[in-house]
């Protein structure tokens, strides 16, 4: 029997799920990651946060690896069709990676 992978939420999606009925961020930027990396920050300084705090992100699984470890409080990462979507919980800001 073959297992069928789970089909990816769209970052729209995602985004309507998570705002529970608050307010829907009027735009979501979306960053493609090389881009972010070559400029050595992005719009939300994800790319440079991680620098400072030692953590190398190369790729987008890097990326999601980093937002999703235990003791990272302030970043939520979510897997979606477009890439990786990034929120910020300090400020609600949202942003989605791309290759």
């Amino acid at each position: 029997m073959t297992e069928l992978s789970p089909q990816l939420e769209t970052l729209d999606a995602l985004v309507r799920r998570h705002a529970g009925g608050n307010d829907l961020p009027r735009c979501v930027p979306k960053v493609r990651l090389a881009d972010a990396l070559e400029r050595g920050d992005d719009h939300l300084h994800i790319v440079s946060y991680f620098r400072e705090v030692g953590v190398h992100v190369r790729t987008l699984e890097d990326l999601l690896a980093a937002c999703t470890d235990p003791g990272e409080e302030e970043i939520e990462a979510f897997r979606v069709e477009e890439g990786v979507a990034v929120f910020l919980v300090v400020d609600g800001k949202w942003a989605v990676f791309t290759r």
